[in-house]
């Protein structure tokens, strides 16, 4: 079986009071064991997104799966895209 390398743009929901902790929630995503790096970016008017790049394996599901344990992590992670995919 082989893999593929998947970068994502992870972006976060604004709670009603205070700023989200970007860093915080980067640190939970970096501790999944699939995730190579971890890299928090301007996104616009002061927000910011989380680009993740991972090292997933290929298969019906996987992708999906990594997807899922990564919204699982926080109720502020939003919607994450796939913004590059190869195979390694």
């Amino acid at each position: 079986m082989g893999h593929v390398v998947v970068k994502y743009k992870v972006t976060i929901d604004q709670p009603e009071e205070g700023a989200p902790d970007y860093d915080g929630i980067a640190g939970s995503i970096d501790k999944l064991d699939e995730v190579q790096a971890v890299e928090i970016k301007p996104l616009a008017f002061g927000m910011m997104f989380i680009e993740v790049q991972a090292v997933l394996g290929e298969g019906e599901g996987i992708v999906d799966g990594f997807e899922t344990n990564v919204r699982n992590l926080n109720p502020l992670i939003g919607q994450i895209e796939a913004l590059e995919m190869g195979r390694l």
